[in-house]
């Protein structure tokens, strides 16, 4: 069970429980409390769907409304879940200033656009009692979509946990690290190359998938799938995109039939535009971390082992 706060601030969590697993308790009663805005903003919007207006004194008065939400998910991990919130305020007279403006002005103008939006579920043993048990929080997040309709506001509430949705390259995390900071101009020893991989531009090629032709220093080669991975793609000087790099995120064999073979690379930056036919690139492949690899002995590197960007947090 999720943490219970009482009116005063105090953890009821256990009371609370013992409440609701009581086998004489039959019927139960629950109310959601909204908070649009920050506990400290004295323009928070404190909302309730209860009939009456609902006072939880560790955070203060609900107002009665007609609000409803969707489906709160709750699952283990780090998903990123988002939530339906639809508020019908009463319509008041439109104002001219941000001031006098009506909640359906404000929402239509993006006022709430990235507002908190926290939402609680209160326990009551008896109606409109919100203090003896208090509420346990049921979702939190930002507000990232508005949609205005007749008599409606419409909040998409994305949660808090999209802060953890992101890629991020290991060659970031430690920046401080060798190894986890970008060495540059790295061969690929594991192949017994001592000179960085060097490539032509193939059409077609887009912005984040590059299909490349080794020109040196096994010319036509084709590196083995994801041998290059989290190294760094780099044009040369003399390309249309000189001195433009990105993070590889895949390295595979692209067929182009006929017995034709390319190297292909998927970054996990998009470049600002496409390669020419013209332009060549070297590809540093990623830092070794074995002692095996090169000169470089992991003993000099802590960390060798970050999960992969898809599964960093």
């Amino acid at each position: 069970m999720k943490q219970t706060i009482g009116g005063n601030g105090s953890d009821t969590t256990a009371a609370a429980f013992a409440y609701l697993t009581n086998p004489t308790n039959r019927q139960f009663r629950f109310a959601d409390l909204y908070m649009i805005g920050n506990p400290a903003d004295p323009t928070a919007i404190l909302l309730t769907d209860w009939p009456t207006d609902l006072t939880w004194p560790y955070i203060g008065t609900f107002k009665s409304t007609v609000i409803k939400r969707g489906t709160v998910t709750m699952a283990l991990g780090l998903e990123v879940q988002s939530l339906d919130v639809t508020w019908s305020p009463p319509v008041a007279a439109f104002g001219t200033s941000l001031v006098t403006a009506n909640y359906y002005q404000k929402a239509f103008a993006g006022l709430y656009r990235n507002f908190n939006v926290r939402v609680w579920r209160c326990i009551m043993p008896e109606p409109g009692d919100a203090n003896t048990y208090g509420a346990y929080e049921l979702f939190g997040g930002r507000i990232t979509t508005t949609e205005v309709s007749r008599a409606a506001i419409k909040f998409n509430v994305t949660s808090f946990l999209d802060c953890v949705n992101e890629q991020v390259p290991p060659n970031v995390i430690e920046n401080t690290n060798v190894l986890a900071s970008f060495l540059g101009a790295v061969p690929v020893f594991v192949d017994s190359e001592t000179k960085v991989a060097q490539f032509n531009v193939i059409v077609p090629s887009s912005t984040d998938n590059i299909l490349g032709a080794c020109s040196a220093p096994s010319p036509g080669k084709i590196y083995d799938d994801n041998k290059l991975r989290f190294g760094y793609l780099y044009f040369n000087r003399g390309s249309t995109l000189a001195g433009f790099f990105a993070q590889v995120a895949q390295n595979t064999n692209f067929n182009a039939g006929g017995g034709v073979h390319y190297n292909q690379f998927i970054t996990y930056q998009a470049f600002p535009f496409g390669p020419e036919p013209s332009d060549s690139f070297y590809v540093s492949a990623p830092a070794p971390n074995d002692s095996s690899e090169g000169t470089i002995g992991q003993n000099n590197f802590p960390f060798p082992y970050v999960p992969s960007p898809e599964a960093a947090v």
